[in-house]
């Protein structure tokens, strides 16, 4: 028995085949795009800012502590990269200090400068 003959020529069976593939991607791209929702490493850290109260905006955070608070990840380890972080505190408003008291050892802390308002 030999097979069916095929009246579609294979340029057009490729053409079409590649149609399918392309309206098969779109629909579960629109699917994927609706269920997960990636923020940015800034993204994040303007929200966590967004969430602070004014007090909690006066008090000083030390780059780990900001890590955690925001919940931050890096892209290839579990932390985020320090210099990615500070980069992103000094643009949206933070200054970076340090303090000679004894008692601190020298501590590197953010402290907002108050002049960007996020509400």
């Amino acid at each position: 028995m030999q097979p069916p003959l095929i009246i579609e020529p294979l340029y057009k069976q490729i053409q079409r085949l590649k149609e399918e593939v392309i309206t098969e991607n779109l629909g579960t791209k629109a699917a994927s795009v609706n269920t997960l929702l990636v923020h940015t490493l800034e993204e994040k850290i303007v929200l966590w800012i967004q969430s602070l109260t004014p007090e909690q905006l006066k008090r000083p955070y030390t780059t780990i502590e900001v890590i955690r608070l925001a919940s931050l990840t890096g892209k290839y380890r579990s932390l985020p990269a320090l210099q990615e972080v500070a980069q992103i505190l000094r643009k949206h408003g933070f200054e970076h200090k340090r303090s000679w008291k004894k008692g601190s050892r020298n501590q590197r802390y953010w402290l907002n400068k108050g002049n960007l308002n996020y509400a």
